[in-house]
């Protein structure tokens, strides 16, 4: 089945484009993989949709709600039958062709709504498996999907999405799949990706580290340098994280790291502050505070250039400290400045995460 997205804007349905790809990425969640994405801003929408109609069996159109009601005489003029509504979705039909128009605005009910049509549409139920992971290599990945494939018999599809070292691989079943045969495939990824895996359902990384924070009645500092408070941003985005999260500083300048972490003027000229010695105290001070029971350190260089010290570029510490030790990772690396820092925050969250596990 040939799927594929048209996003139509207008100067009168105001939303974010982002908004848009968020809603593409969950009708592909939902079983649907799309094969094409378009965008349309002028009054071509009718030629786009015929066009789409004569090479596409789905076709889903995102728009905007001032244009949901607007579009439609337009689409019953290309798809004669309305066979499925809700508030936020319809379905439109003609033959064997189908086009859904859907509000981009409203991610859960697109979800939902989806999600319903699907089950109702196929007549069947259909399940999702959700391996998340953050840093095995992208070919031990590929090798574990291939090697799922060859065990499924074809009864199931897959959809790997990877961004900043970070792999969220989903499996879709119906109910000709047996038991077995799903859980042999989560082992299968479980074992496969060990210790690089932090949850075997669709939480996102910032949100399993506040909800085991709660489990644990623990709380969380954070002093960041060369990530600029993108950890603080992760964690305070997951509703009910004033519960966990103590504090965040930014500490950029070495003066702020020595009068606000109690970074030693000796480690710092000794060692510079891009360093394993570095990011310890700095961890170590929020703990030394006795404000919180776990805290996460980093510096490093994001680029685009070195400084001074004449360090690589993608150097960086990232500490995770407890009441009873710091420990300090050093890693290095690679792509521009914004994917390094992305990177740094991503392993900072997963470190506190596996560590917290352990205490």
């Amino acid at each position: 089945m040939k799927v594929s997205c048209v996003v139509y804007k207008t100067e009168s349905c105001t939303f974010s484009m982002q908004k848009a790809f968020k809603a593409a990425q969950t009708i592909e969640s939902c079983g649907y993989e799309t094969n094409e994405l378009r965008i349309v801003y002028s009054d071509v929408l009718g030629n786009v949709l015929k066009e789409e109609k004569g090479k596409s069996d789905v076709v889903f159109l995102l728009t905007g709600k001032r244009c949901f009601d607007a579009v439609k005489p337009l689409i019953q003029s290309i798809y004669k039958t309305e066979s499925y509504k809700t508030e936020e979705f319809i379905v439109f039909t003609e033959q064997s062709k189908t086009l859904c128009l859907c509000s981009a605005t409203n991610v859960d009910v697109i979800q939902t709504d989806v999600a319903a049509y699907l089950q109702q549409k196929t007549s069947t139920r259909t399940g999702k498996l959700v391996v998340r992971s953050l840093g095995a290599s992208l070919a031990r990945v590929e090798s574990l999907i291939a090697e799922s494939k060859r065990r499924d018999g074809g009864r199931m599809r897959y959809r790997h999405r990877r961004e900043y070292d970070e792999d969220v691989i989903e499996i879709f079943y119906g109910e000709d799949a047996p038991k077995m045969l799903i859980d042999d495939v989560l082992r299968l990824f479980a074992e496969g990706l060990a210790d690089t895996v932090y949850a075997l359902d669709d939480t996102p990384l910032a949100k399993q580290l506040v909800e085991l924070l709660k489990i644990r009645g623990k709380k969380l500092s954070v002093a960041e340098s060369f990530t600029g408070g993108g950890i603080a941003k992760k964690i305070v985005e997951i509703s009910g994280a004033s519960a966990v999260y103590f504090e965040g500083l930014n500490t950029y300048n070495e003066l702020s790291k020595i009068r606000r972490l109690g970074v030693s003027e000796y480690t710092l000229h000794t060692y510079g502050a891009v360093s394993d010695q570095t990011a310890y105290e700095m961890a170590a001070g929020l703990i030394g505070e006795g404000t919180c029971d776990i805290s996460i350190a980093t510096t490093g260089l994001a680029g685009p250039k070195s400084d001074r010290s004449q360090l690589p570029v993608g150097l960086c510490y990232i500490a995770v400290g407890t009441k009873e030790r710091v420990f300090v990772y050093r890693y290095k690396f690679d792509g521009e400045r914004e994917e390094i820092t992305q990177k740094a925050i991503h392993y900072a969250l997963f470190l506190a995460y596996k560590q917290l596990k352990n205490m």
